[in-house]
């Protein structure tokens, strides 16, 4: 079992004013991976969703930027624009028996691991924490990596991104388990030991 819920979780990003300084974790990449069993996937999104409004509470005023990386993607292939037409609705139109899966799958995978769609996440975090408020900004949520499968995978994102991440901490939710030092996408899947960024929730042993 994980050592740490939700709403341990919680606890700590609000009670915990260390955490709360961007300044802290600097030393090393300020990034966490939060590991989840696969089946509570959706009940982890809706418990995702609902902290921000818990940590922006009277006296809290914590606002954290959520962000469904799966989200982030359909939304800058609409932003991609081939002619007339954005590339989600060139994609949506053409004819299945025109690309092969595989070559679609290769191309996604392409555009999901390209500059240009980091920069696009990039500057949605941007805008967030730049944007002057009188709650303090310190946590970006990220979750949807299962969906994100195959086109891009978590170890991925977290070593192009890494040098985007100032002034902010990152808490990826990871839906998976960590065992040998590496990472398993749906409990399965060997994905990259993300070596800077740190396991907030190890299992019991």
């Amino acid at each position: 079992m994980n050592k740490m819920t939700i709403s341990e979780l919680y606890d700590r990003l609000l009670s915990n004013k260390e955490w709360q300084d961007p300044e802290t974790g600097k030393l090393f990449f300020p990034a966490y991976i939060f590991t989840y069993p696969p089946e509570d996937e959706y009940k982890i999104r809706k418990d995702v969703e609902e902290l921000n409004s818990r940590l922006k509470r009277p006296n809290n005023f914590i606002d954290a930027l959520i962000l469904n990386i799966f989200n982030e993607f359909i939304g800058f292939l609409k932003a991609e624009n081939l002619g007339d037409e954005s590339l989600y609705d060139l994609l949506l139109d053409k004819d299945a028996s025109d690309d092969p899966p595989q070559e679609l799958t290769e191309f996604l995978t392409e555009k999901a691991n390209s500059l240009e769609f980091f920069n696009y996440v990039n500057a949605r975090a941007e805008d967030h924490f730049n944007l002057p408020s009188k709650y303090n900004k310190v946590y970006l949520l990220l979750y949807g990596f299962g969906s994100m499968f195959p086109f891009l995978r978590a170890s991925t994102y977290l070593k192009n991104f890494e040098k985007h991440v100032d002034d902010y901490k990152l808490i990826l939710f990871f839906p998976g388990s960590y065992e040998g030092k590496n990472y398993h996408l749906f409990n399965e899947l060997h994905d990259e030991n993300i070596y800077r960024a740190v396991l907030i929730n190890p299992q019991d042993d």
